[in-house]
C-alpha cells in the first residue's frame, strides 16, 4: 500500500474553498453550523478526509472535496450534532449492546458491540443507531487524533441477535462518515452457525471494509488484544 501523507497548507485551503462552493450549490441549510464552523478552523479534520480519499481510486483532491461534502450532508440529516443521551430510549441505553473499554495493542480504544445483547426492535432500531453514532462521537472528541477498533463481540450470540440492516449500518457509517478513524473490525469467537450471515453481510460491504474484518477465536485474539482487556470486553 502507498505512503499516505498529509495535505499542504495550500491544498488544505484549497480544499475549503471547493467545499464551499459545493455547500452553496447544496443548499447552506443542509449543514449543520457546527460542522462547517470545524471545516474552516480544524486542519486535522479534513486531514482525515484527505487521509482517507488517498485510500480511494481517482483522484485525491476530488474524492477528498466529494467525502467531506457527503459526510456534512449525513451528519444534517442524522442530526447527530442533536444526538445525547437524553434523546435515546432508556431501555436501549440499559441493554449495554455498544460500550467502549480497554484498547488493542496499538493503542486504539475499544468500541464494543456485545452482539449478544442485541434486539431485533423495529420501534427502538433507530434509537439503537442515534447510540451507536453518539459512541462514536464521543470517542472522536476524547482522542481526535488517535483511531479505533471496532470488535464485535460474539461470544454467546445466536442467529437471534444477528441483523444484517443493522450491521451493515454500523459498518457503512464508520467506512464513509468516519474518515480515517477506525483501525480493524475485529469479530470475535463467532458461532459457526453465523458464518452463513457474515459471509452474505461482507457482499453489501465496501471492499476496504471488507479488508479491515478480523475473524478471531480466543487464541488468535491475544495478538491483537492484551488477555486483561479481552476479559473486560468479552465479559461485561
Amino acid at each position: 500500500m502507498a505512503t499516505v501523507t498529509p495535505p499542504t497548507q495550500e491544498e488544505i485551503e484549497n480544499l475549503r474553498e471547493k467545499v464551499r462552493r459545493e455547500v452553496e450549490k447544496n443548499g447552506e441549510e443542509n449543514f449543520a453550523k457546527v460542522d462547517l464552523e470545524r471545516l474552516n478552523s480544524d486542519e486535522a479534520y479534513i486531514g482525515k478526509f484527505w487521509l482517507h480519499a488517498q485510500q480511494m481510486d481517482g483522484d485525491n483532491k476530488e474524492n477528498t472535496v466529494k467525502l467531506v461534502v457527503d459526510t456534512l450532508l449525513w451528519r444534517k440529516k442524522f442530526g447527530v450534532e442533536n444526538i445525547s443521551e437524553d434523546t435515546i430510549n432508556k431501555a436501549v441505553l440499559e441493554r449495554g449492546e455498544v460500550y467502549s473499554h480497554g484498547r488493542d495493542k496499538e493503542g486504539c480504544k475499544l468500541l464494543v458491540i456485545c452482539v449478544r445483547k442485541h434486539v431485533k426492535d423495529a420501534q427502538n432500531s433507530e434509537d439503537g443507531k442515534k447510540h451507536f453514532v453518539m459512541m462514536l462521537e464521543n470517542l472522536e472528541k476524547e482522542e481526535p487524533e488517535k483511531k479505533i477498533t471496532i470488535m464485535f463481540d460474539s461470544e454467546g450470540a445466536g442467529i437471534r441477535n444477528m441483523e444484517i440492516e443493522a450491521i451493515q449500518f454500523l459498518i457503512n457509517t464508520i467506512m464513509h462518515y468516519y474518515p480515517n478513524f477506525v483501525s480493524k473490525i475485529i469479530v470475535y469467537n463467532m458461532p459457526w452457525i453465523l458464518g452463513t450471515i457474515w459471509k452474505l453481510v461482507k457482499t453489501f460491504l465496501p471492499v476496504k471494509a471488507v479488508e479491515m474484518i478480523k475473524f478471531l477465536d480466543k487464541s488468535s485474539i491475544q495478538e491483537f488484544i492484551e488477555p486483561g482487556n479481552l476479559l473486560i470486553a468479552s465479559n461485561s
